[in-house]
C-alpha cells in the first residue's frame, strides 16, 4: 500500500509539472519573459511555503551540512537544469532538447545501481526501454535540429536533474520535512533567477493580470505541489522508479496543449503516449 502511495505521488508531481509548458506559454503571452517568469514563479513559491510552515509552526532549522546539500541541490539540480535547457532551446528544437532532456530515467537508473546499489531487474530495463521509445515516438522529428553546445546544454540539464532526483533520496536529505526543503528549493531558484535576470538586463515586470495569475498557479502546481509530491515519491519508490514514471509529464504537457491552447493531435501522440503508459503499467506490477 505504501509502495502505491509513492506512485500516485509521482503521478501527482508529473501532472503537476506537464502543466507547466502550458502556464509558462499563458505567462509570456501576458507579457513575461523567461527569466521574469521563473524569477517570480520561485519567488511566489517560496511566499506560498513560508505562510503554510510559519502558520503550522514548521521549524526552518536545518543543520549546516542539510543546508549546504539542499543549496546544492536546488541550485545546481532544478535552477541551473532549467536555465540549461531553456538555453538549449536557442541552438536546437525543442523536440531535439525534450528527447535528450528524457534520457534522464536511464541517467537516474544507472547512478542508482551505482551508488546505492539499487538492483537493475529485467522489468524495469524493459520499461525504461519502453518509456525512451514512448517519448522518441512522441516527438517531432520534422522540426529537430543538430548543433553541438544545443546539444551539449540539453545534456547538462538531463545530467544535473539526474543529480537532482538522487539527492532527494540522500539520508540527510529524507528527514527533512518536505515543505520545508520545497521552501529552501525555491529560495534558492528564485534567488538565482532574480540576480540571472538582472545581470542580463531581462528583468522585466511589465506583464498584464492574467500574466500574473498564470505565473501564480505556475508557482503552486508546479512548484509547490509538483516539489512536495516528488519529494515524498522519491522517499517511498526510489529514484529511479520515482525517474520512470515521470516520464507521464509530457503526456500531461501534450494533452493539455490539445485542449487548452488548440495544438493538433495525431497518430504520432497516441502512439507514444500508449507506449509511455504500458511501460509505467509494466513497471508498477512489480
Amino acid at each position: 500500500m505504501e509502495k502505491m502511495k509513492g506512485i500516485l505521488y509521482i503521478i501527482l508531481s508529473a501532472s503537476a509539472f506537464g502543466i507547466m509548458p502550458i502556464l509558462a506559454k499563458l505567462s509570456y503571452r501576458g507579457g513575461a519573459n523567461v527569466y521574469t517568469a521563473l524569477f517570480l514563479r520561485f519567488f511566489f513559491a517560496t511566499i506560498m511555503l513560508l505562510y503554510y510552515l510559519k502558520s503550522k509552526e514548521i521549524s526552518l532549522k536545518l543543520t549546516k551540512k542539510q543546508l549546504f546539500i539542499v543549496l546544492i541541490i536546488g541550485v545546481f539540480g532544478f535552477t541551473v537544469t532549467s536555465c540549461s535547457l531553456f538555453m538549449s532551446y536557442n541552438y536546437i528544437s525543442i523536440g531535439m532538447a525534450t528527447m535528450i532532456f528524457y534520457t534522464y530515467p536511464a541517467i537516474v537508473t544507472l547512478l542508482s545501481y551505482v551508488f546505492y546499489k539499487e538492483k537493475i531487474y529485467a522489468r524495469k530495463i524493459i520499461s525504461l526501454i519502453i518509456s525512451l521509445i514512448g517519448i522518441y515516438i512522441l516527438i517531432d522529428k520534422v522540426s529537430v535540429s543538430f548543433n553541438l553546445k544545443g546539444l551539449v546544454l540539453a545534456g547538462i540539464a538531463a545530467s544535473l536533474y539526474s543529480l537532482y532526483v538522487l539527492g532527494t533520496s540522500l539520508k540527510e536529505i529524507k528527514s527533512i520535512n518536505c515543505y520545508v526543503l520545497a521552501f529552501y528549493i525555491s529560495l534558492a531558484s528564485a534567488a538565482v533567477m532574480f540576480i540571472v535576470a538582472i545581470t542580463t538586463s531581462n528583468f522585466n515586470m511589465d506583464i498584464h493580470f492574467y500574466g500574473i495569475v498564470s505565473i501564480l498557479l505556475l508557482a503552486f502546481i508546479s512548484t509547490v505541489v509538483a516539489l512536495m509530491a516528488f519529494i515524498e515519491g522519491v522517499r517511498i519508490i526510489g529514484p529511479s522508479k520515482a525517474a520512470i514514471f515521470s516520464t507521464l509529464e509530457p503526456i500531461v504537457a501534450l494533452i493539455l496543449g490539445i485542449l487548452i491552447l488548440g495544438e493538433p493531435i495525431s497518430a504520432r501522440i497516441i502512439i507514444g503516449s500508449i507506449m509511455i503508459v504500458m511501460s509505467i503499467m509494466i513497471l508498477s506490477k512489480a
